[in-house]
């Protein structure tokens, strides 16, 4: 299942990526503090001498799954993610790797943004989740999707907030 996922964000192309994406502080209150994560850890990132950026994040939303995902993730949702950020094609390649079910559930994603005048731009997510389980995949391809979109867009609304409260 491929989808796309688009928001406004009011801030300048540049300022997204070296003020807002890549920032600690912002991500932990996006995740912790707004979206209600159990746990946010980066625990790599690093930057190549061409400027590729790698980080690896370990994920725990708080989110009550469907019995059906219960049945593939054994009740947890946690995952890894692992990004790439391609400063030449100024895009953020995504693979989310869950804890319990990896072997089944692939989910990899691109983001980049788009300039939408002086001091606002939109963000575009294409996300690709495949889930292999006899009978069930689509069941638990769009409560994935569903949750995807919602976190993103909740997200979008904090991250307009935290670039207003900050000045950026």
């Amino acid at each position: 299942m491929r989808y796309t996922i688009k928001n406004f964000i009011d801030t300048d192309v540049d300022t997204f990526w070296n003020q807002v994406f890549f920032n600690a502080e912002f991500n932990r209150a996006l995740f912790m503090d707004h979206l209600g994560f159990k746990s946010y850890n980066v625990v790599e990132e690093r930057k190549d001498p061409d400027g590729v950026v790698h980080r690896r994040v370990e994920c725990l939303p708080n989110i009550e799954m469907p019995a059906a995902a219960q049945k593939i993730f054994g009740g947890s949702a946690g995952y890894t993610e692992i990004g790439r950020y391609d400063p030449a094609q100024r895009k953020y390649f995504i693979d989310v790797i869950p804890k319990t079910g990896a072997d089944r559930v692939k989910t990899k994603s691109e983001l980049w943004v788009e300039p939408r005048g002086e001091k606002r731009c939109e963000r575009v997510v294409t996300v690709d989740n495949t889930v292999r389980v006899f009978g069930l995949g689509t069941l638990i391809e769009g409560y994935i999707e569903q949750q995807t979109r919602d976190s993103y867009h909740r997200g979008a609304e904090f991250t307009n907030r935290w670039i207003r409260e900050k000045g950026l």
